[in-house]
């Protein structure tokens, strides 16, 4: 309670500042892909750095279609850059709906914003509601980098969502967190796809990921064969060969981590013993985090290595449960035949 307070009193002073005085300043680019589609990249000089080490992971991008339709807010820090780029675009009494990829902070950071501004309808996947609505406090780290925790109203999202000139099937693609969704337009093969590739080989993640379900719903993504990629953090590919070389990357990625710790866990160890097997890395950066990742030491192991493979023991020893009630219900059927063949007999 005494903690509680304290991080109270000494926050809420530097979270006003850092609104209207940006610690970091930020960079605001804006782009046009394709015609219809404005890319808004909000970046400062810390998390391009983080970017630079993760593979291109920690910037807000929202993706704008047809000035109406705003995909993800990006991270409440940006919530000044943003309202002024959406100011300067022209696009405030045009924006009517807000789709969030999934509930993390970078991606929902101002829906209170687009609220506010533009009576903009939120639209997230049902999963992703009580963590919008009713969120939890943030780690300090969180905090830092992308601001405090904003509330606002979110609906859940249909099977469709239609602009002026597009229709997008919403397709739910879990993995990186519960709730995540992806959104694809069949006819021009364009995937708007949140953080479902991210970075192809990053390595740790929250405890909300999962990994057996990130390898299915990269594999039902896979299947559409789209021939446009928009991450939500900037990445764009172009053609479908480079999307499904992409995606595939990250699949393998996966399917390799799978694999390993099938491999393995094989005997009762500790899961700092077994992700250091998976992963096989002897850098500094390794021996400093006990194998677990740069990221892991930065954010206390709240993002580690050691959580995709978790997942991946849950697949294991489920499949593995599901394998013995079979057998068992099996021989309980040849029990039971049998003494109904002797009772004939």
């Amino acid at each position: 309670m005494i903690g509680k307070w304290l991080r109270f009193l000494l926050w809420q002073p530097y979270a006003l500042f850092c609104r209207r005085f940006p610690l970091w300043p930020f960079r605001v680019t804006v782009t046009q892909p394709v015609e219809y589609i404005t890319c808004i990249q909000i970046d400062n000089l810390l998390t391009r750095l983080l970017s630079r080490f993760s593979g291109g992971y920690d910037y807000a991008v929202c993706y704008l279609v047809d000035g109406s339709l705003l995909i993800d807010t990006g991270f409440p820090w940006a919530r000044r850059s943003l309202k002024q780029t959406l100011i300067e675009l022209g696009v405030v009494d045009n924006i009517t709906t807000v789709v969030n990829t999934h509930y993390h902070e970078d991606h929902t950071g101002n829906n209170d914003l687009l609220v506010e501004l533009c009576k903009a309808q939120v639209l997230v996947h049902p999963d992703a509601i009580p963590e919008i609505r009713f969120p939890v406090e943030l780690r300090w780290y969180r905090s830092f980098l992308f601001g405090p925790t904003q509330i606002a109203d979110a609906s859940p999202i249909g099977a469709s969502i239609k602009t002026e000139h597009t229709q997008f099937d919403v397709i739910e693609t879990p993995g990186h967190c519960p709730g995540h969704i992806c959104l694809f337009e069949p006819d021009k093969k364009i995937l708007f796809s949140g953080d479902l590739y991210i970075a192809a080989d990053l390595d740790s993640q929250l405890g909300d990921a999962d990994g057996p379900q990130w390898i299915a719903s990269l594999e039902k993504v896979l299947a559409l064969s789209p021939e446009w990629l928009f991450d939500a953090h900037g990445t764009v590919f172009e053609g479908s060969q480079a999307v499904e070389q992409q995606l595939q990357r990250k699949l393998e990625f996966l399917l390799t981590i799978r694999s390993r710790v099938h491999q393995f866990a094989t005997h009762e160890q500790t899961i700092e013993e077994l992700t250091r097997k998976v992963f096989d890395r002897h850098s500094l950066v390794d021996f400093l985090s006990f194998g677990e990742g740069w990221l892991s030491l930065i954010t206390g192991s709240d993002f580690s290595r050691s959580n995709i493979v978790k997942s991946f023991l849950r697949e294991k020893f489920r499949a593995e449960a599901s394998d013995e009630k079979t057998f068992i219900k099996k021989e309980v059927q040849d029990t039971a035949i049998s003494s109904m063949d002797a009772q004939q007999l």
